[in-house]
């Protein structure tokens, strides 16, 4: 890999290939910066790649997983609701007919 460039007056240039652009400045990247200032300068001033990725990935793996569980306990709720409100005819339906 080829190394940063530090200038005289302290400015980093990016080296090859690193994730600096000229476009405007993405939301992600400010979080970065907000978030912790040395991790944006590897990440988007040299263009290092996280060494955490696996760690990351399994985060991301794990957090998509619990999102699939509460689809699934959000459609129960309904499905019990729905049960509920239909209960609900069917006793004053049955309480009619067994007098």
């Amino acid at each position: 890999m080829q190394p940063a460039v530090a200038h005289e007056d302290g400015a980093v240039k990016p080296r090859k290939g690193s994730k600096v652009a000229n476009g405007p400045i993405s939301a992600s990247e400010i979080a970065c910066f907000a978030y912790c200032p040395e991790q944006w300068r590897l990440e988007y001033g040299l263009g290092l790649e996280a060494a955490n990725r696996a760690e990351r990935a399994a985060g991301t793996r794990h957090h998509n997983l619990k999102a699939v569980a509460e689809r699934v306990a959000g459609g129960s709720i309904v499905i019990g609701r729905l049960m509920a409100v239909l209960a609900i005819p069917g006793l004053l339906l049955w309480l009619v007919l067994s007098r």
